[in-house]
C-alpha cells in the first residue's frame, strides 16, 4: 500500500476525521475524545490505534490524573495536504507534506500586524490560488479531452 493509499484508508471514517480535527487543537487523551465526540472509550482507542500504524499521529507522553492512573496524550505526528484532480481524461491524486516540526521558515516570514488580519489575509490568498489553481485544471481537461478526441 502506497502512503496516499494508507492516508486515504486512515481518514475515510468520519470518527477519525472527527479525531484528527480535535488533535489539530493540541494533544488529547483517549477519554477526552470519546466525551467530546459521545463515541466508546474502546471504540476511540480502535481509531487511535489505525491513525498511529498509519504514522499520522503519535503518543505524546502521559499526564497525571487525579481520578486514576495517568493517561496516554495523543498528538499529530505528520501534515498533509492532499489534492485530487478528478475530470473526464484526468485523474490525479498527490500528497504534500506539512512538517510540523521545522518552523524555521516559519520565522522567517514575521509577521507584523495582528494575528487575526494576518489570518484572514492568508485565508483570502489561498483562496485566490485555489480558484486560479480550478481554472488551470479546467484548461487541462478541456485540452487532455480535445487530444483524446482529436
Amino acid at each position: 500500500m502506497n502512503e496516499i493509499d494508507a492516508i486515504l484508508a486512515a481518514i475515510e471514517n468520519q470518527t477519525r476525521r472527527e479525531i484528527l480535527k480535535r488533535l489539530a487543537e493540541g494533544r488529547q487523551y483517549a477519554l477526552q475524545l470519546a466525551k467530546e465526540l459521545r463515541v466508546s472509550q474502546q471504540a476511540i482507542l480502535k481509531h487511535l490505534e489505525v491513525l498511529e500504524r498509519y504514522n499520522i499521529i503519535r503518543r505524546a507522553g502521559m499526564e497525571k490524573s487525579d481520578m486514576g492512573p495517568p493517561r496516554k496524550l495523543y498528538e499529530l505526528s505528520k501534515g498533509f495536504s492532499i489534492v485530487i484532480d478528478f475530470a473526464p481524461g484526468l485523474f490525479e491524486i498527490r500528497r504534500y507534506p506539512i512538517d510540523l516540526r521545522d518552523e524555521e521558515d516559519d520565522k522567517k516570514e514575521t509577521i507584523e500586524e495582528d494575528f487575526g488580519e494576518a489570518l484572514t489575509k492568508i485565508e483570502n490568498e489561498i483562496r485566490e490560488l485555489e480558484r486560479r489553481r480550478l481554472r488551470l485544471i479546467k484548461m487541462k481537461e478541456r485540452i487532455l479531452r480535445e487530444l483524446m478526441e482529436g
